[in-house]
């Protein structure tokens, strides 16, 4: 609980995905499920006191199990972190517009870092990091294609063929 790591991600490793989730403690539900399992077998016997006592802490660990859930925009990472927003239902919109704005800073950087284009450098670096920014999906294929064909030198060659005048 007084535990806090801090560390940066770079953007590079952020994945332009969200998940919006609710999660509840599972270990919570099993122990209230096996107290509720044990009163049963105190049924069996004359022991009505530990039959409700032992059903009322199951129920109760039950109940607290979805009174402490948490509801979590989750963005995981290429290094397979997590990067973890906790929201209520009176800022969900906010959190996810933040999330979605982290993901667009991300992807705007990603995009002015590896879709530069330079004739002195060499071509199969610079088609990796566009292939990168295919693979992302921040560039779509028409984009892959025009870029492509601009570090080749292609940019203003038609095509051959019969349909030509």
């Amino acid at each position: 609980m007084f535990d806090a790591i801090e560390y940066e991600i770079p953007f590079e490793f952020i994945h332009n995905k969200i998940k919006i989730q609710t999660i509840i403690n599972n270990n919570l539900i099993i122990v209230g499920a096996f107290f509720i399992l044990f009163s049963l077998l105190f049924q069996i016997g004359p022991n009505d006191e530990l039959t409700i006592i032992f059903f009322s802490i199951g129920l109760l660990f039950i109940i607290v199990s979805f009174i402490n859930r948490k509801k979590v925009v989750t963005m995981t990472t290429l290094d397979g972190n997590k990067i973890e927003l906790y929201f209520t239902n009176q800022n969900k919109e906010e959190v996810v517009e933040y999330a979605h704005s982290i993901i667009k800073a991300s992807d705007n950087f990603l995009l002015h870092k590896f879709s530069k284009i330079d004739r002195l450098l060499p071509i199969e670096p610079q088609i990796d990091n566009i292939q990168f920014l295919l693979n992302r999906e921040i560039i779509s294929e028409e984009k892959f294609e025009t870029l492509k064909n601009q570090i080749l030198g292609k940019e203003n060659q038609t095509s051959i063929g019969f349909g030509q005048n």
